[in-house]
């Protein structure tokens, strides 16, 4: 799942490599983010506050530098443009008479702009692993880090202030992280579109629970949203589990009593 130069930026400066964003990551984050998820899955007693930075540091960076966050934020700074010109060229621009682009330098001031903006939010939330039952399996998608509100269903995304806003992001083929604001689970009835104050940056130890498991029925749902939620690609580890979540409807995801195993009751 891959494309080709999507990080190269061709208007830098002489002297640096258009492809130092990617060749970073390459070096440095990706591997040291693949040894941190090895722990978290086999080892999860040996998982140190330096994998948790790590961790932070990917799922961010994994969540906004993807296609279908970029074309989001183009089609957010194309409407925004929109409302600050004249209404005769709005209207000059969607008559296709004047022609408004975005480059793709955008998307790069897009990132610059949410870096480190995402990791305390991510920071302040309750961590779970889930595990799937024998037979059953994860897909991954070109939308890693995807958000899921039982109140806004998928395609659509909610926002990560919101109480109800779940983090999904697969971590192999058979485990899943789930993030989950602390407040849907301590203050029964809260809206889950309740809008939360920003976090403060703190050093508290992150609320991580390893070991529960989802049986097939809920694992085909799980992937059944996060294809409902990606840009282009699907990946599986064979076809009959992209099958499965294909076939899926919108039942919800969490139910109030698991039941074969299921021990994600209360999430959503």
């Amino acid at each position: 799942m891959t494309v080709n130069n999507y990080y190269r930026q061709d208007w830098a400066p002489s002297g640096v490599d258009p492809n130092i964003m990617e060749k970073t990551l390459g070096e440095w984050l990706e591997t040291d983010a693949k040894e941190s998820i090895d722990r978290l899955i086999d080892e999860p007693s040996t998982f140190t506050e330096t994998d948790t930075e790590t961790l932070l540091v990917y799922l961010e960076l994994q969540r906004i530098r993807v296609p279908r966050q970029s074309e989001m934020a183009k089609a957010l700074m194309r409407e925004t443009l929109m409302q600050h010109v004249s209404r005769e060229a709005a209207a000059e621009i969607r008559a296709g008479r004047f022609l408004l682009t975005i480059k793709d330098s955008a998307r790069f001031e897009y990132m610059r702009t949410l870096v480190g903006k995402l990791q305390s939010w991510f920071g302040r939330m309750e961590w779970k692993v889930i595990r799937s039952e024998e037979g059953a399996g994860f897909v991954t998608t070109d939308s890693p880090v995807s958000l899921y509100n039982l109140a806004t269903p998928p395609p659509a995304e909610p926002g990560l202030a919101l109480a109800g806003t779940v983090v999904f992001f697969p971590l192999d083929s058979r485990h899943v992280l789930l993030m989950r604001h602390p407040e849907i689970r301590t203050e029964p009835g809260m809206s889950p579109l309740t809008v939360l104050q920003e976090p403060c940056v703190e050093n508290d130890q992150i609320s991580l629970t390893h070991g529960g498991m989802w049986n097939t029925d809920v694992v085909n749902n799980f992937n059944w949203k996060m294809v409902q939620l990606c840009d282009r690609f699907v990946v599986a580890e064979s076809e009959e589990v992209l099958q499965a979540c294909a076939l899926e409807g919108s039942r919800p995801l969490y139910s109030s009593k698991p039941t074969g195993g299921v021990d994600a009751g209360n999430l959503g």
